[in-house]
C-alpha cells in the first residue's frame, strides 16, 4: 500500500486534493495526547482511505524544550521532533482503524534518521502515509519532515552543501486492550 507515495507527492501533488483540514482542537478527538504534549498544531489536509497526512508544526523559541537547548544557535531537540511526528502516525493510525475503545497504542519500532538541525521560528511540513493496512492492529509508516521554505534539500548552499530533512523514519504501531500489559503500570 502506498509504496509511490513520498514527502514531495504528498506536499506538492497531494496536498489540496483530499479531506481537508483538521483543526488542533479536532486532533484531539484522535488522540489521547493533551496540551503541552500534543504536537500537532493542524492537519493541512488529508486523506485517511488511501492513508496519507500533511501536517504543520510551528516551531517557537517560547517552546520550554528550546530552554538550554543552546545558548549559542538554539536547536530543537531531535527527541521531540521524532515525538511530533510520530504524533501524526498516531492520528493516522487511529482515523484508519477506528476509535481506542480501551485500547493502547504504541511504538513497537521508531527507526528515524535527522538531517539539518530545527531552529525556533520555522515551520516544518510533515507527510506520514501508511505503508499497509494492517489488520486494524498493527500498521507501519513512513514520516518525513522538512523545514518550510528551506531551499538547500536539492540545491547547494554557498558551501556546496546540501541538507537531508529534519527527520526521515518508519515506525511500527500496534494497538492491544489493557489487559494484555497485565503486569505493567499504566
Amino acid at each position: 500500500m502506498n509504496d509511490d507515495l513520498s514527502f514531495d507527492s504528498i506536499i506538492n501533488e497531494l496536498s489540496g486534493t483530499g479531506s481537508g483540514i483538521i483543526s488542533h482542537t479536532k486532533c484531539k478527538t484522535f488522540m489521547r495526547h493533551e496540551s503541552p504534549v500534543l504536537a500537532i498544531d493542524w492537519i493541512k489536509d488529508h486523506d485517511f482511505e488511501r492513508g496519507w497526512v500533511h501536517a504543520v508544526r510551528g516551531i517557537s523559541i517560547t517552546d520550554p524544550h528550546f530552554h538550554g537547548h543552546f545558548d549559542d544557535a538554539a536547536m530543537y531537540p531531535g527527541t521531540n521532533l521524532t515525538q511530533d511526528i510520530n504524533q501524526v502516525a498516531t492520528l493516522l493510525f487511529t482515523a484508519m482503524c477506528g476509535p481506542f475503545n480501551g485500547e493502547v497504542t504504541a511504538f513497537t519500532r521508531i527507526d528515524a534518521q535527522y538531517g539539518h538541525p530545527v531552529p525556533p521560528g520555522c515551520l516544518i511540513d510533515f507527510a506520514v502515509w501508511a505503508r499497509d493496512r494492517g489488520e486494524g492492529k498493527r500498521m507501519t509508516v513512513s514520516l518525513e519532515g522538512r523545514l518550510r521554505d528551506f531551499p538547500y534539500y536539492d540545491k547547494p548552499n554557498k558551501y556546496g552543501l546540501t541538507f537531508k530533512p529534519a527527520i526521515q523514519a518508519t515506525s511500527e504501531l500496534v494497538r492491544a486492550k489493557r489487559q494484555l500489559y497485565d503486569g505493567i503500570w499504566m
